[in-house]
Order: C-alpha cells, then structure tokens, then sequence
C-alpha cells in the first residue's frame, strides 16, 4: 500500500528538499512509497539539474519580483509554477512498479495524468518526445524524472490555471519545450479552460488516476518526523546560491580552465 500525502500551499523551495528527503527514505525502505500533491505558495522556477540559470531564466527580473529559482535534483527542463497548478512527485523504490527504463517509467507513470484528465472529462495523450502530456493539442502536464538512493521519481504538474504573461517574462525560451508554436499561450491549456475548477474533483481524478495506472492502492497518510528533520537540513542547500547556480559556476570553471594561456612576449 501507497502512501498519499496532500501538503496544499508549501514554499517551493522547501518542496525541492522535501521530495529530496522522501526519496531517500523510500529508498532506503523506511517509508512507504508516495504520492506526494503540493502547490506553492508564492511563483518559483523549477530548474533542472543540468540546466544553467544564464540559459533559462531571466534572473535579474526573477529577484526584483520575488520569485524563487529552485534547481532541483531531478533533470528535464524548467517550468515556472504558481499556485494554479498541482504539483506532483511519484516517488517509488527502484526495482518497484516504476520501470527501470526512463521513457517506460514516464509512459507508466503519466498514464495516471491521462486517466485523471479522461475522468474529468477533458481526455489527454502522453507526448514521449517532451515526457509531457497534452490534452486537445496543447500541453497541461510537464514532467521530469530522477534516481538515486535506490529511489525512483517522477514530478510533474497539471495546470488549473496559468499566469502566462508572467512567465514570459521569468524564462528566456517560454515556448522551448512546447510543439512548434508563436506563443506559449497557444501552445498549452488549462483545466479552467476547458471548464473544469473543482480542485477537489480534480485531486481526487489525479490521485485515482495514478492509482490505476501503477496498480496499486494508497492511503491517506503523514510525514514521518526524520523526513520533516531531513528536508529542514536539505533546505539550506536548496537556498544556497552556490547550488542554484551550480552548473553556471561549473561551466565557468570550464571556461576559465580550458582558455589558452598569454604567450609572454620574449
């Protein structure tokens, strides 16, 4: 049996060291695996681990408006998340449901996406070229996957709603990980756009939706107070700009050690 955890509104800095922590206890086998929902309370970027902030994100407008730059560890690309989206993190042991090969762990894990979205009466399809799934031809759900400690995760988010004029103004390539399109407006849509509000109905779809698509059953349950001490210790990473910009530094380095030396003139 699953665990289901419902955490609402949580800071999405410390949601990156939270499903962190849960990784490493589900790896381990001192919690069960989980279905973990969040949304955050203020705008942050999630960052994928490889990605350089200089590519992505417009950092200089991220600081003047208060809105967090969260490199997580999982890879993939990064998404800018408010409040109108669920947030979500499958988090299983390897070797478990989760297929040990990445695109067959996205197809099974975001199966549960489009049972929700064929719940709810708007019907989806996985994109496997973006790991996204797409309902009437434009994304809802974007996804990233990571492993380590012996643990399998797969995040992602559906959105309710979507402040897209601001995210034109947060990532530097808004419509980079869409289909060909003009504008990311054109190339994604919204539960509230097709008519549907009801967060309950619609957590309840998505967290049936996985069920079905792993195969298994989950109940209601609780962070353990090792993965609440854990994630408080993680946290202080998450915040540190030595790792928000960690593979900006590391390229740098790059740079720097592979220019050629001055020649000294004789």
């Amino acid at each position: 049996m699953w665990r289901f955890l419902d955490l609402d509104r949580i800071d999405g800095f410390y949601s990156a060291a939270l499903f962190e922590s849960i990784g490493k206890h589900v790896g381990r086998g001192s919690s069960a695996e989980t279905i973990l929902f969040w949304r955050v309370r203020s705008p942050v970027v999630y960052l994928g681990y490889h990605q350089c902030v200089e590519d992505e994100i417009n950092a200089g407008f991220c600081s003047r408006s208060s809105i967090g730059i969260v490199r997580r560890i999982l890879g993939g690309g990064c998404g800018f998340c408010n409040e109108d989206q669920i947030l979500f993190s499958v988090i299983g042991r390897e070797g478990g449901v989760i297929p040990g090969d990445i695109q067959a762990a996205y197809k099974k894990v975001l199966g549960g996406v489009v049972e929700a979205l064929a719940r709810l009466g708007a019907g989806g399809e996985i994109e496997p070229e973006r790991n996204a799934v797409y309902s009437n031809g434009r994304k809802i759900s974007g996804n990233a996957q990571g492993r380590f400690d012996g643990a399998a995760l797969i995040n992602g988010s559906l959105l309710l709603d979507f402040d897209f004029e601001l995210m034109d103004k947060v990532l530097k390539n808004p419509t980079k990980n869409l289909r060909p399109v003009d504008s990311a407006r054109e190339g994604m849509i919204t539960l509230k756009d097709m008519g549907i509000t009801d967060i309950g109905d619609i957590k309840n779809s998505l967290r049936q939706g996985f069920e079905r698509a792993l195969g298994i059953g989950s109940r209601d349950g609780t962070l353990a107070k090792s993965e609440i001490e854990m994630a408080d210790q993680l946290l202080e990473k998450y915040l540190q700009n030595d790792w928000i910009y960690k593979m900006d530094i590391k390229r740098t380095l790059r740079k720097k050690y592979a220019a050629p030396s001055p020649q000294r003139s004789g």
